[in-house]
């Protein structure tokens, strides 16, 4: 995994100092290859009941893949499903590269809305 990249709309929405910690996030996760990966940066819960995960979407494998549909968990360390959604997306992510992505979980999709955030893990399925 060599580089990080960033949507048009992160590019622009994110400040120097929210990319440049994403790239010591980046920077400190071990390598992937041949594989599609995810490595969650931040999660939490939302005021209105949802839960948000951040995260890096890492493409090991040495050609640029498209991401049109996904489903996404959010469980906990004794793998206890917290949230759980399908979501319709449209990115490429560049052969062998990361790009930062956020999942944002509606109140319906929160099956347990009070396990700490510090204790998430995040499963993204690929159909």
């Amino acid at each position: 995994m060599t580089r990080l990249q960033f949507h048009p709309v992160w590019e622009d929405k994110l400040t120097q100092k929210q990319k440049e910690e994403l790239f010591t996030f980046f920077e400190g996760l071990a390598p992937i290859h041949k594989e599609f990966g995810v490595a969650l940066v931040r999660g939490k819960y939302k005021k209105n009941g949802g839960a948000v995960a951040t995260v890096l979407l890492r493409n090991g494998f040495e050609k640029p893949m498209d991401i049109e549909r996904v489903k996404a968990k959010i469980l906990d360390r004794d793998n206890i499903l917290i949230a759980e959604k399908e979501f319709e997306l449209d990115l490429r992510l560049q052969a062998e590269s990361a790009l930062p992505w956020s999942f944002v979980f509606s109140k319906d999709s929160v099956i347990r809305p009070s396990i700490n955030p510090n204790n998430w893990m995040i499963h993204v399925h690929l159909p």
